[in-house]
């Protein structure tokens, strides 16, 4: 919903009060003219909280400066309507006019609610900044508890992987190696498709992940996802070798962090 200026709705509640005033008022009551524009006190403090929503701060800031404006606002309403209603008291006292007494004791009740209402609205814009203050404060733990996360599950796909490289590196057999993938290749391109969730990375995890596709594909039986039982040592070390670069990538993305 759009901010409607507080300084724009107070002019509106005074020019309400001056139209409900107006013919009560004797034309020469200098001291209530002089009380109707002692508004300057009130206008530049709604004219601050103005200038939060104009500059569109948010969070913690904008509370501690829309609290300040709402202080200064009630500071400034106490004395300008005391100044107000004592000048037209005296106004409406010296000509004895009951009417009019009464019709200014309807606007002076009037008006001080609208001032009720736009103090009420500072304090709320000022509620509603502090409550995304405590949902960010949230959502960055949130995030926080996801990359942690995150980084365990990888590093230990990451580890896993490692110990298969070094295992089929021992024994580069078609068994050692069909033993290992796909499942360790699919362990970390799981890892790397959570990633996307995340900010901060030096890299497209996806560029990982396509990479890591032979190794993790979800059909057939060729490879680098299996090998046949005729493939040998020299054919397997050449298909590890690229798996652990791959690898190598991976954990330059993890650390970029």
């Amino acid at each position: 919903m759009a901010h409607v200026p507080y300084e724009q709705r107070w002019a509106a509640a005074r020019k309400r009060f001056e139209a409900a005033t107006a013919k009560h008022r004797a034309k020469d009551a200098k001291a209530v003219a002089a009380a109707l524009n002692g508004d300057v006190a009130l206008v530049k403090a709604l004219k601050a909280g103005d200038a939060v929503h104009r500059a569109g701060t948010t969070g913690d800031e904008a509370a501690k400066d829309l609290v300040a404006a709402g202080k200064d606002a009630v500071k400034a309403r106490k004395a300008y309507l005391a100044a107000l209603a004592k000048a037209l008291d005296e106004d409406v006292a010296g000509r004895g006019d009951k009417a009019a007494a009464a019709a200014c004791e309807r606007a002076m009740k009037a008006l001080a609610k609208d001032l009720a209402d736009l103090e009420a609205a500072i304090g709320a814009d000022a509620d509603r900044a502090k409550a995304q203050a405590a949902q960010a404060e949230k959502d960055a733990a949130s995030a926080e508890r996801a990359q942690k996360w995150w980084e365990a599950n990888i590093n230990g796909a990451l580890a896993r992987a490692a110990a298969g490289v070094a295992k089929v590196r021992a024994k580069p057999t078609p068994e050692t190696y069909n033993e290992l993938f796909p499942a360790l290749a699919r362990d970390l391109a799981t890892q790397l498709a959570a990633a996307k969730a995340l900010d901060g990375l030096r890299a497209d995890p996806d560029f990982y992940r396509r990479k890591l596709a032979p190794w993790a594909g979800q059909g057939g039986d060729g490879p680098p996802m299996s090998v046949p039982p005729d493939y040998t040592a020299r054919q397997i070390t050449d298909l590890i070798k690229e798996f652990a670069t791959v690898c190598k990538g991976v954990v330059q993305l993890v650390g970029g962090r």
